[in-house]
């Protein structure tokens, strides 16, 4: 669950070697699934049931938005799911273009398992399949995801599979100019680090 008590202040986490991370597997009686036409709803229940979203309306907006108006990818072979052994769709994550580095890239969007089901290892697998995706697909630059301060705990597992929060100089954000990106990524730092180390 997202932690609301503290601010939100935006990160970008990037990983250079792509071809190495751990491996990590789903446990028993829970498997992938890719989206098909119809699963936006699943999707928004699920970032709704995170707190991403006020509600299932708003979450179903922002996944036609991101993945199906106007986007060239196909959310059919980017966009997965987990469904346990009684058939609910209980996490979801995304392989996706991003260009937040001012040229395209390959982005982790977008991953999210409910907390009842949280704890098991599941975040960790999906990550891991991404990262085989993103090999099938036979791409080969930096991979990258946006985070936030408030989702601090995701940022202790992306850093196992060696990404780590962009500090360079130049801002990421078209809202900053480079001063404020340091000076606001900074502190981004400093509150997450003393989020994981209270």
């Amino acid at each position: 669950m997202i932690d609301k008590s503290i601010p939100y202040i935006p990160l970008i986490m990037q990983k250079d070697d792509v071809g190495v991370y751990p491996r990590f597997f789903l446990p028993n009686g829970y498997e992938f699934v890719f989206y098909k036409d119809g699963d936006e709803e699943k999707w928004s229940k699920i970032q709704t049931a995170v707190g991403s979203f006020a509600s299932v309306e708003v979450g179903t907006q922002v996944f036609l938005r991101d993945f199906v108006n106007g986007q060239a990818l196909k959310a059919s072979e980017r966009v997965i799911f987990v469904r346990d052994s009684s058939g609910e769709y209980i996490a979801s994550a995304a392989l996706w273009d991003g260009d937040n580095y001012g040229r395209r890239l390959q982005r982790l969007h977008w991953i999210a398992v409910t907390d009842e089901h949280g704890g098991k290892g599941i975040a960790k697998a999906m990550i891991c399949r991404l990262l085989d995706l993103y090999h099938e697909l036979g791409l080969n630059d930096i991979i990258y995801l946006t985070t936030g301060t408030r989702n601090y705990p995701a940022i202790k597992i992306y850093e196992k599979f060696g990404f780590y929060v962009y500090d360079g100089e130049e801002s990421l954000f078209p809202e900053l100019d480079s001063a404020q990106f340091t000076e606001r990524n900074k502190a981004a730092i400093e509150l997450v680090n003393k989020m994981l180390n209270k």
